[in-house]
């Protein structure tokens, strides 16, 4: 019979150290892969996040409401006023909405509410003013410290660096400001920026919400005229 013979010491070493290399190498794939799906798997998420807050607002605005027809305007509401602060690029937009909630369906209420879009400092931030909490009021009242009293108030979107309106005119220019006390009508439209990122790549979301409910003809909506305001090319 021959003589059977084994592993050396050396031998088994060398596997050992070849095996180790090969599990460290798929274990280190692993991680990156699954570093990769956590971080595609939050920007999904952000996006998502960032995509409802512009339809929540899209759909909040659109509801803005005034009789086509009134002699008396001042006693309806909207006033979208500009934030020109440098490096505070939040705006906020108050007016009467024909989205009003009641508990019962016999309640004596009005039919409108009246609701404000704005932000507050996020405090949980490390630079609060610049990283702020974009909020709707529905109901109640609101002062210049946006302290809210009654009424219900809901996040829409955190990590907000910009929040800017503008408002079309039945002319086609874009206005910062609309104070229904001076025009006695709604804007045509109302162009949204949006955008988000305090701590991460930061991402803009721009759109045109029509007024279907204004109170004035002639309305123009030409994208070619907003596309310095967005930066892009369509909404």
């Amino acid at each position: 019979m021959k003589d059977e013979k084994g592993f050396t010491l050396l031998e088994l070493l060398v596997a050992l150290s070849v095996t180790a290399m090969v599990v460290a190498a798929v274990a280190m794939s692993f991680m990156t892969w699954l570093r990769a799906e956590e971080h595609a798997d939050a920007a999904m998420e952000k996006m998502r996040g960032m995509q409802l807050a512009i339809i929540r607002v899209r759909d909040t605005i659109s509801t803005a409401y005034i009789p086509f027809r009134t002699n008396r305007p001042e006693t309806y509401l909207f006033n979208g006023e500009n934030a020109s602060r440098p490096g505070e690029p939040f705006d906020t937009l108050t007016f009467d909405s024909i989205s009003h909630r009641t508990q019962r369906v016999d309640a004596k209420q009005s039919d409108l509410a009246e609701m404000t879009l704005y932000t507050v400092p996020d405090a949980s931030a490390g630079e609060p003013d610049k990283c702020r909490i974009l909020r709707l009021r529905e109901g109640g009242t609101i002062n210049d410290r946006f302290e809210v009293e009654g009424g219900m108030v809901m996040d829409l979107a955190h990590n907000v660096t910009r929040f800017q309106l503008f408002y079309l005119d039945p002319s086609g220019d874009l206005k910062q400001e609309w104070k229904l006390t001076d025009t006695s009508t709604l804007p045509c439209a109302v162009v949204v920026w949006l955008g988000s990122g305090c701590v991460s790549e930061e991402q803009d979301e721009c759109l045109m919400v029509p007024l279907k409910l204004t109170n004035v003809v002639g309305c123009q909506f030409e994208p070619e005229q907003l596309v310095n305001v967005c930066n892009i090319n369509k909404f």
